[in-house]
């Protein structure tokens, strides 16, 4: 860790405080929970560290027929969660089961991930596909879909509030996940999250979600209304493939190409769309 200018530690007691020491320190402060980022970040000025993890925001459960999960919850407390594990078939689980390596996951927290939300991320990517809405504490209680969240200035939101609550909506369906990288723990080249619904033997609902494009996770709402109304086959499946690599937004930088990432995306849309029909359809 190399930080400049730390001075103190607090323990906050609860939400109201790690609020009241944030604006105390008016930009000097920086919320600890997992402290990935603080770790791996970049040499920044931060006067104090504001350790959130005992405010009561690490739990996970079953909300309206969907999941509630506390934002400074570890990514390890949701894979052995039988609430999380159960959710729409385990994707939740699936995705995070992708996510770095096992000592790391026992530090990340769900509202960390959230609030970094880097563009090669695998969980905004599938926040954004499970249509999940963030609640948190500012000035003001707010609830907003990470969707929405992310097409805005999301940080400057965070440097003054707290993340409460992830809330995962019921869906009558199945999602699958996919990712590339260039080894199995490594931050994704590619992903993609998608789901179906399936209903009178065609698709009544479709979600397709790609990241790491370099850029955040996005939906491709084209690719879903070309799903809608069709019956599954594997025609189908191809017609999408080729859809996505015509259309997709992609870009270089220095990990992959955006020639590649345009054929990887519509290789990986295929695969999750499969995955999620042969779970719907059983």
């Amino acid at each position: 860790m190399h930080r400049t200018g730390i001075r103190r530690f607090h323990l906050a007691r609860d939400v109201e405080e790690a609020l009241s020491l944030l604006s105390a320190y008016g930009g000097g402060g920086a919320l600890l929970a997992g402290g990935v980022d603080l770790l791996r970040g970049p040499p920044g000025q931060v006067e104090g560290l504001i350790d959130i993890t005992g405010i009561g925001l690490s739990q996970v459960g079953e909300a309206r027929g969907g999941l509630a999960v506390g934002a400074t919850t570890t990514l390890t407390e949701i894979l052995k969660n039988p609430a999380a594990s159960a959710y729409v078939g385990g994707i939740l689980c699936e995705v995070l089961r992708q996510v770095a390596v096992p000592p790391l996951r026992n530090m990340a927290t769900l509202g960390g991930a959230l609030v970094s939300a880097h563009p090669w991320g695998d969980i905004p990517t599938a926040l954004v596909a499970l249509g999940a809405e963030v609640r948190w504490r500012g000035e003001r209680e707010g609830k907003a879909p990470a969707e929405e969240l992310y097409r805005g200035e999301f940080r400057g939101l965070f440097r003054s509030a707290v993340a409460t609550e992830i809330l995962f909506p019921p869906w009558n369906g199945a999602f699958a996940y996919e990712k590339t990288g260039r080894a199995r723990y490594d931050i994704a080249l590619l992903n993609s999250c998608c789901g179906v619904g399936i209903r009178d033997g065609v698709v009544a609902w479709a979600r397709v979600t790609v990241g790491a494009r370099p850029d955040r996770g996005e939906r491709l709402p084209w690719a879903e209304q070309a799903l809608v109304g069709q019956k599954p086959r594997e025609s189908l499946w191809g017609e999408i493939q080729d859809l996505v690599q015509g259309q997709v937004e992609v870009g270089d930088d220095r990990r992959a190409g955006a020639v590649w990432r345009r054929h990887t995306a519509g290789v990986l849309v295929r695969r999750a769309l499969v995955r999620a029909a042969e779970k719907a359809g059983r």
